[in-house]
């Protein structure tokens, strides 16, 4: 009995576009257990909510940036986010416009190497079925946690593959070890190294630029303490790029540190057919920029207020 009225609420608030309230009357029940049925219905996957973004791009300003930075390539999308704290809804409108562009590549028999990240788990959540075909997908940096970070890149890279019925090329290594001496051993493992030479030799890449934060995924999977980001800053650190941190010139800061590392190097961004940088935000401006001056990206995927913030400076 539940379940029929379960059905009947969903069917009567999603399709025939009744209020909640007028649900209630029809059914015989309070407008309380109609939002209680509705989320019932939600849960179970009864009912399935997709929000797609409508990709408003914003024209002036991907030709601004393609001229102020020598970009290959700009897209510039409207987040519909009023106010700061409204992240989410940035990172969902580049996610969407990276999945958008992906498809438009029409992947066919070909490989891409993406990095991990919240933005790139993003992507590949609303990556559309069938956005490329036999494509395989290989890891940019290391990513096993030592600490329990959700977003697994392990998952995310199954959903590219899945979505662009391939294979996945999952690189099983964390992303920071303790000691040059640990990456080298490492790296000369069969499956690792051939995962990090297919991600080499792919000729597009995507992979997010991190911001350098007390709340960057590096700190929460457990790789670097917090005060370690301090001195990353000391160092004149403006960001991340898959996992390697860069000043404002786009080189490394920290040699070291680089030295434990797992992934290609940052130099084999600058090789590619299409070096695909995306991020959301305006605080994201210090990393996007020294991205750009290494000459890892060539072509950017960002929100309007990151555009605006790079064309300020």
């Amino acid at each position: 009995m539940e379940d029929r009225l379960t059905l009947r609420a969903a069917y009567l608030y999603y399709r025939s576009e009744l209020t909640q309230a007028q649900v209630a009357a029809k059914l015989g029940v309070s407008r309380v257990k109609v939002g209680r049925l509705l989320a019932s219905a939600e849960r179970r996957g009864i009912v399935h909510i997709d929000i797609r973004h409508p990709l408003s791009r914003l024209t002036d300003a991907e030709v601004a940036l393609e001229q102020r930075f020598g970009l290959r390539e700009a897209v510039v999308v409207a987040s519909a986010a009023e106010h700061g704290d409204e992240s989410e809804l940035r990172t969902f409108a580049v996610a969407s416009a990276g999945a958008f562009y992906l498809a438009s590549l029409e992947l066919t028999g070909g490989s891409i190497a993406v990095g991990w990240g919240t933005t790139m788990h993003a992507v590949s959540e609303v990556l559309a079925d069938r956005w490329a075909r036999d494509v395989q997908v290989f890891q940019l940096n290391g990513a096993i946690p030592v600490s329990g970070y959700a977003n697994s890149a392990g998952e995310m890279m199954t959903r590219f593959a899945q979505r662009g019925h391939g294979r996945a090329h999952i690189l099983q290594v964390p992303a920071i070890v303790d000691s040059a001496e640990v990456r080298v051993a490492l790296e000369t493992d069969r499956s690792v190294r051939a995962a990090l030479e297919g991600a080499a030799r792919a000729p597009i890449a995507m992979f997010s630029l991190g911001r350098l934060t007390r709340e960057s995924v590096l700190v929460s999977s457990g790789y670097i303490q917090s005060s370690g980001i301090d001195a990353l800053q000391a160092e004149g650190a403006m960001g991340d790029v898959i996992s390697r941190f860069i000043g404002a010139d786009g080189e490394v800061v920290d040699a070291l540190l680089d030295a434990r590392t797992m992934g290609v190097d940052l130099a084999t961004l600058r090789e590619r057919e299409r070096s695909i940088g995306i991020a959301a935000g305006a605080a994201k401006a210090s990393a996007a920029r020294a991205a750009i001056a290494g000459g890892y990206v060539d072509t950017v995927i960002v929100d309007d207020s990151l555009a605006d913030e790079l064309l300020r400076g």
